[in-house]
């Protein structure tokens, strides 16, 4: 099963919390980071949780090689 992020915005960071964990975001901060897929290449693939007031505004998945810059 495909899990789908359009759903996200709108969601509290407690929501986001139970839908997907906590892993190392640190809970004050507006940008979230989690780590969905890496290749044996090195390929890494993120999904990045904007928030505002404690609500997600904003979803992005980002694919890099190296580390993510938090922009």
């Amino acid at each position: 099963m495909k899990i789908q992020y359009s759903d996200l915005p709108g969601k509290t960071k407690k929501e986001v919390i139970d839908r997907l964990g906590d892993e190392f975001n640190f809970y004050p901060d507006d940008i979230w980071i989690y780590l969905l897929h890496r290749n044996f290449l090195g390929r890494k693939t993120y999904l990045v949780i904007y928030f505002e007031h404690h609500i997600v505004i904003r979803v992005k998945i980002k694919k890099t090689y190296g580390r993510i810059k938090r922009s």
